[in-house]
């Protein structure tokens, strides 16, 4: 089945108003856009049915953590979010630094552009207890594409609350003292994910706006190489095609959109954290919506592992179309235009596939191509299943666990996102996309 992109008229759409309180010391004219995001989770995360052993962070005592991202957006000027959301007790950043990466693997900047960032215009800062804290603004050029790293010194102990594992890109961890102005990382070994750092921020041109990826494993990139997950490559393509637009990557793996059958997911549900990781983002114009095949495959390894029959299609179903509503909802409330996902084949996942679970994925699918109050349908599913067996992945695009795209597969998901919705130039029609019942179709990469 194709897709189908369904419009609805309705107010011209903002910026986000979360976006208009810049800290103290930002010239009120400037406009303020998300360029680089990973959404947090908590550390250490509760083992359960599914995650048997949750992934942990590496404790920090004395040491600088250099954290590589990829800005998705130029700028004259940027500015760090850090996030403590998930932190009982504040911790005390004793410096940190920002600077472009030196090209190759390894961890080395160019000096000539590093520069130290400050809090209030002090170089120490405390990240609060469950909260967050906003840089000054950095008087910095980036320009979209570019390779950041951002060092963090701790002068104390610290076992970081809130991160994000799994990152595409390797952390590196210092040898003890502060090695944030340092052109090489005197290396003890790597980070697994990003330690508190969540945004990155850009002072853009008014035209510049966000689109915010919320998602899973899917969303985040899992197997993919670094640079090659669908949100990375979909940016890529806006680049070439002439539309530098940021989008940021809200995807955690084995995130759940609901939660409703066990809290076996990683992170919050997407319903939880809609507010900090998407409506609070400034100049989040798009919002691309990607989620439920966990709520129907970790409820069943959960059942299997217990002993227990595997919930029907519609138990699995119900509470997966209920929130994607509810998101929806919040989101339109919000200015933000919506375009929702097909779930994709996951026909072989060891433990997660079942009849029941396959039925439950048709339901969501049926109802996001025909009933979903979305801006546009972006499908997934016809992108990647193969047509001779369309309850599993393309053998092309299967990275080997059956429900996880290799870079291939990432690749074919950011070819059927059209670039039209985001008013970018569509010469050619792109498989999945049917553009017979409203604006042109993508092109192909």
């Amino acid at each position: 089945m194709r897709t189908t992109l369904r419009y609805y008229r309705w107010a011209a759409v903002l910026a986000l108003a979360c976006a208009a309180a810049p800290p103290a010391g930002a010239r009120g004219a400037e406009h303020w856009v998300g360029a680089w995001a990973a959404a947090p989770l908590r550390n250490p995360m509760p083992a359960n049915a599914v995650l048997r052993q949750p992934p942990l962070d590496t404790p920090l005592h004395h040491q600088t953590v250099r954290e590589i991202v990829r800005i998705g957006a130029g700028g004259r000027r940027l500015r760090v979010h850090l996030d403590n959301r998930f932190g009982e007790r504040p911790v005390t950043i004793g410096a940190v630094a920002v600077a472009r990466a030196a090209a190759g693997d390894g961890f080395a900047v160019d000096t000539g552009t590093l520069a130290p960032v400050t809090f209030g215009g002090e170089a120490r800062a405390v990240l609060p207890a469950g909260g967050v804290l906003d840089s000054d603004p950095l008087g910095l050029a980036v320009h979209a594409g570019e390779r950041l790293a951002v060092s963090l010194f701790v002068p104390g102990a610290a076992m970081p609350a809130s991160w994000h594992p799994d990152a595409r890109y390797r952390q590196a961890i210092s040898l003890d003292g502060d090695h944030t102005r340092a052109a090489r990382m005197p290396l003890a070994g790597y980070a697994p994910g990003y330690d508190w750092l969540a945004r990155i921020d850009v002072a853009a041109t008014p035209a510049t706006r966000a689109i915010v990826a919320l998602g899973d494993s899917i969303t985040n990139g899992f197997r993919a190489s670094a640079g090659m997950s669908y949100p990375e490559q979909l940016a890529d393509r806006l680049r070439r095609s002439g539309c530098a637009l940021p989008v940021l990557d809200a995807g955690i793996d084995g995130n759940q959109v609901a939660a409703a059958r066990g809290g076996f997911s990683q992170g919050q549900s997407m319903w939880q954290r809609l507010q900090p990781d998407v409506l609070s983002v400034p100049g989040a114009h798009d919002l691309l919506l990607l989620g439920g095949i966990n709520d129907i495959g970790e409820p069943t390894m959960a059942a299997r592992a217990a002993g227990r029959p595997v919930p029907q299609a519609q138990v699995l179903a119900g509470p997966v179309i209920a929130t994607l509503g509810r998101i929806a909802a919040a989101a339109r409330e919000h200015g933000l235009r919506l375009y929702g996902a097909t779930l994709p084949p996951f026909g072989g996942t060891l433990g997660a596939y079942s009849a029941q679970g396959e039925a439950a994925r048709q339901t969501v699918n049926a109802w996001i191509r025909t009933r979903a109050p979305y801006d546009a349908v972006i499908d997934f599913d016809a992108a990647l299943r193969d047509p001779a067996q369309p309850q599993r992945l393309r053998p092309r695009y299967d990275s080997g666990d059956h429900i996880h795209p290799n870079d291939a597969g990432y690749g074919a998901m950011a070819a059927a996102v059209p670039l039209a919705l985001f008013a970018c130039p569509a010469p050619r029609q792109v498989q999945g996309v049917d553009p017979s019942r409203s604006h042109p179709a993508g092109d192909t990469p």
